[in-house]
């Protein structure tokens, strides 16, 4: 979704009404997520000419080095390309973007899955997730990761664990296992819980770039806490997962009888109580 207009407004009108939000983005960022989302739509097929710069200008109502630099983005990607005197063409390494998604499983690594870590770095203090972290001993070590499907990125990980486990854990094996197993097989931790709050949220320029969506596109923002068996969180992570892969399976009780708070859908935040699932 890429601006307040109404299903059924022409598609040019709701380029123009998207990139004139005054939101700080600059204008040929949010162009060359347009274009590119056409691109991975199709509308634009591998091989096939763009439209030129003056119809790319009247459809959008931007200056023409605007439609340039918006283009120059999707160049440097490798996405479109041009020939002097013919035009620019869609690329045929454009197809990656049109692969099938995969599945996403939260509880399990299947043989396709590739873990990229993107960083490791010391934090002194609990971070601000909106949950209630107390009793997660500090220093923590906070892990960025970025999880694979075959050639496509589908979820983008921040972790964040106390410094004193970290540096019980084998070097390099957070490459190919969970944050929980290794937990679980190298420090002991048994009988591991937790819950986890889900949201709808857009993606930053950030996150666009390393999940390869489009700026703004709806992405599933799920905030999670590992508690131990006496009750204590010892690992805390906030996981931002592509919309055309994300998959949420919940089992409930006594429909009848039971609190409705529990599994009924919020508008607000549920309390502390709210559903447990493995982390």
């Amino acid at each position: 979704m890429t601006g307040e207009v109404s299903a059924s407004a022409p598609e040019g009108a709701a380029a123009k009404v998207s990139t004139r939000q005054r939101d700080g983005i600059p204008l040929y960022i949010k162009l060359a997520s347009l274009f590119r989302e056409k691109i991975r739509r199709g509308k634009w097929p591998t091989l096939s000419q763009l439209p030129t710069l003056p119809v790319l200008r009247d459809e959008y109502g931007v200056a023409r080095e605007t439609i340039r630099q918006a283009l120059g983005v999707l160049r440097s990607e490798g996405l479109i390309d041009s020939a002097r005197g013919r035009g620019t063409f869609v690329t045929a390494a454009a197809e990656r973007l049109a692969d099938p998604a995969p599945t996403y499983d939260p509880l399990t690594l299947g043989e396709q899955v590739r873990i990229d870590i993107l960083s490791h770095a010391p934090c002194a203090q609990l971070p601000e997730l909106g949950r209630d972290l107390t009793g997660l001993e500090t220093p923590l070590i906070h892990v960025r990761k970025r999880h694979h499907a075959g050639a496509q990125p589908y979820s983008l990980v921040d972790l964040w664990l106390p410094q004193r486990y970290f540096d019980m854990l084998p070097k390099g094996a957070d490459r190919t296992r969970l944050y929980s197993q290794l937990l679980r097989d190298h420090i002991g931790l048994s009988g591991l819980s937790g819950d986890q709050f889900i949201t709808i949220i857009r993606a930053d320029i950030a996150t666009a770039r390393l999940l390869g969506v489009s700026l703004s596109e709806p992405v599933a923002h799920v905030v999670s806490r590992l508690f131990d068996a006496q009750g204590k969180p010892v690992m805390a992570h906030c996981v931002q997962i592509r919309s055309d892969v994300f998959a949420a399976e919940r089992r409930f009780g006594d429909l009848a009888t039971g609190d409705p708070g529990s599994w009924r859908p919020h508008t607000t935040p549920p309390p502390e109580t709210g559903d447990k699932a493995q982390a």
